[in-house]
């Protein structure tokens, strides 16, 4: 029975690894091609987008294919990344608005503001995200040892099997 029981935690304990380690490969190839996580600080586009959620943004997305309905995420004036939905098209830029809020953004965001198109998010992981830098580097600090852990269990117990 208990070595049934170590199989089996072998076994989550590899899946599990191995779930993170494609995530990060996989989020670390996107990166190479453009395609960056955003994490949603506001509720202002819900609830398409949810406060706390995590976005992959295509940072190299054809602006002039970009059309009402679309979700950018756009720099404004305070340097502040804002993801809206696109209401109207213009010849100086696009009229944006989040999808919760009741009037349009406040002036036209040009072309040159415009930084990539949402792809797809994932609801609540970004709030593992909205930490101060401090923060950040605990997290990763913990998550790296986590994962050390992880691999240095899994040895133990393929020994042992």
């Amino acid at each position: 029975m208990r070595q049934r029981f170590e199989k089996m935690l072998y076994l989550s304990g590899s899946i599990l690894f191995q779930i993170l380690l494609i995530g990060l490969v996989i989020n670390l190839a996107g990166c190479v091609a453009g395609i960056k996580p955003v994490a949603v600080k506001s509720g202002s586009m819900e609830p398409a987008v949810k406060t706390g959620s995590i976005c992959w943004v295509n940072f190299k997305a054809d602006k002039s294919k970009l059309g009402t309905g679309d979700i950018v995420a756009f720099e404004r004036g305070d340097g502040q990344l804002v993801l809206h939905r696109i209401v109207q098209c213009t010849k100086k830029g696009f009229i944006t608005k989040g999808d919760a809020n009741e009037t349009q953004d406040i002036g036209v965001v040009r072309w040159d503001q415009i930084k990539g198109k949402q792809l797809f998010g994932l609801p609540y992981i970004g709030f593992l995200f909205l930490r101060t830098e401090k923060q950040m580097a605990v997290s990763l600090l913990i998550g790296s040892l986590i994962l050390f852990s992880l691999f240095i269990i899994q040895n133990q117990f393929k020994r042992r099997i």
